[in-house]
């Protein structure tokens, strides 16, 4: 496996070692807390291989109406 030697502050040292848990590398510990990005375009290509049900639908659109009701 390739490595890459990167430079941190302190800072973010002692927030990595925070939530590092026993045995943990610090690759294991960025791996595990920074969510890997969504990729787009294969989530709406598996989106639209997939069938949801009415009731889910409608739970959909009720969300995305709220969200267009002024506060």
């Amino acid at each position: 496996m390739a490595t890459k030697t990167i430079t941190i502050d302190m800072a973010a040292y002692e927030r990595l070692k925070a939530v590092q848990k026993d045995k943990e590398s610090f690759s294991q510990v960025i791996k595990r807390v920074i969510v890997k990005p969504l990729d787009f375009q294969t989530f709406l290509k598996n989106i639209r291989k997939t069938s949801i049900s009415e009731e889910a639908t409608m739970a959909v659109e009720t969300q995305i109406e709220k969200r267009h009701v002024p506060s």
